[in-house]
């Protein structure tokens, strides 16, 4: 429990930089609780963490592409003794049902060349909603993007997108929906390998929380800017920490007798119900 509190306390010092986090005082550089970095001569466990999502999980509107997926594990490298590398096979412009549509089997064909040990989902939810899809298109070809990936032994975290002005705005109310039919998905595969980071809700309360504009944090009305990767990646970083500590983030076979249901944070169980997209 210590070492987990220390580790949110570095979370929160990498962003001391953002508008409105506060440095805690208890987590000083000489702080013993304050996790360190891997000796050099230990030789780090290594993972490779494949992303799938549209032009947010790419990181848009961040001049080197860095977002908020691959800061969040940047900082898990940093923190622990595991390297992750992130491969991105993200689709500018796409979406599952879509993309399911028109590359059908190309996700497993990724799968078997990379090998990750974990997949990240995160489709950004804005091509979607404009584009009217029905909730039941889109929950079918995520469920299977999950059921691909823990076919092939990766651990999936599921995570909604950043908050962006046209999620605040013109979609609101439509990508709420849209978030809690996406996580009634994995639910449905009862796994303990399927992880869900409601990554919205957390960054729209810390707005609310801190009294900010999404201004601050927008790169267009579509894409967080660096800033807004930035404070993403930190809130994510903190959910991976939650959920596994610094240790190698590993495939768990199922339970003899019985099975897990998905992991899902308490933010996400109050989510609204199932409903359509379409519309404002």
């Amino acid at each position: 429990m210590r070492l987990r509190r220390a580790l949110f306390a570095s979370a929160f010092l990498l962003t001391a930089a953002l508008p409105g986090f506060a440095v805690p005082q208890a987590a000083a550089a000489t702080d013993p609780a304050v996790p360190q970095s891997t000796p050099a001569s230990a030789a780090p466990a290594q993972e490779r963490v494949m992303v799938i999502g549209g032009s947010m999980a790419h990181g848009w509107k961040d001049p080197h592409d860095d977002s908020y997926i691959k800061r969040a594990f940047a900082t898990l490298s940093a923190l622990s003794g595991v390297q992750y590398t992130c491969l991105d096979r993200t689709i500018t412009g796409g979406s599952p049902s879509q993309w399911a549509a028109k590359q059908p089997g190309q996700f497993a064909q990724w799968l078997a060349k990379d090998k990750p040990q974990v997949v990240v989902i995160s489709w950004g939810l804005l091509n979607d909603l404009s584009a009217k899809t029905p909730l039941a298109d889109f929950t079918k070809a995520v469920a299977a993007e999950i059921q691909t990936a823990l076919a092939a032994h990766a651990v999936v975290l599921v995570v909604s997108p950043p908050v962006v002005r046209a999620s605040l705005t013109t979609y609101g109310p439509a990508e709420t929906r849209m978030i809690a039919g996406e996580f009634q998905a994995p639910a449905s595969f009862h796994s303990r390998n399927v992880f869900l980071f409601d990554l919205y809700q957390q960054m729209a309360n810390y707005l609310q929380k801190h009294h900010q504009s999404i201004d601050v944090y927008a790169g267009d009305n579509w894409h967080p800017n660096s800033t807004g990767h930035a404070l993403a990646g930190n809130l994510l970083f903190n959910d991976l920490v939650q959920a596994f500590g610094t240790s190698p983030i590993t495939f768990q076979a199922a339970p003899a007798g019985g099975r897990t249901a998905a992991a899902v944070p308490a933010s996400i169980r109050s989510a609204p119900n199932q409903g359509k997209t379409g519309g404002r």
